[in-house]
């Protein structure tokens, strides 16, 4: 069970600790400021948006690495579409002809 743990946090930048410790810290000191035993859902919606940076900043910092070891990432956002990683050239041609049929339907 240590070996699984130290290899979990081996490879975690030290901002992660910090943020956690920090997130942690927002946490137990909420509960011990008057009114003592409550948490303020301001509290809570801190730490999340804490948390969410910090996962967003790990993310786009180790997008190299995930690419490299093969994954395939991919957003949306109405129209729009992004994908990064590696492709094959028939993915290429077959998103390629996808887009052509889509202006094509576009302009019926």
């Amino acid at each position: 069970m240590a070996e699984l743990v130290g290899d979990m946090f081996r490879g975690m930048p030290w901002y992660l600790f910090f943020v956690i410790i920090l997130a942690f810290g927002l946490l137990i000191a909420s509960f011990i400021v008057p009114p003592v035993g409550t948490v303020s859902p301001s509290v809570l919606q801190g730490i999340a948006i804490i948390l969410g940076f910090t996962w967003l900043l790990y993310v786009t910092a180790n997008i190299p690495v995930f690419v490299e070891r093969g994954a395939k990432i991919k957003a949306s956002y109405g129209n729009a579409q992004i994908e990064i990683g590696k492709h094959h050239k028939d993915e290429t041609v077959r998103a390629e002809n996808q887009l052509q049929e889509e202006k094509e339907n576009c302009y019926d």
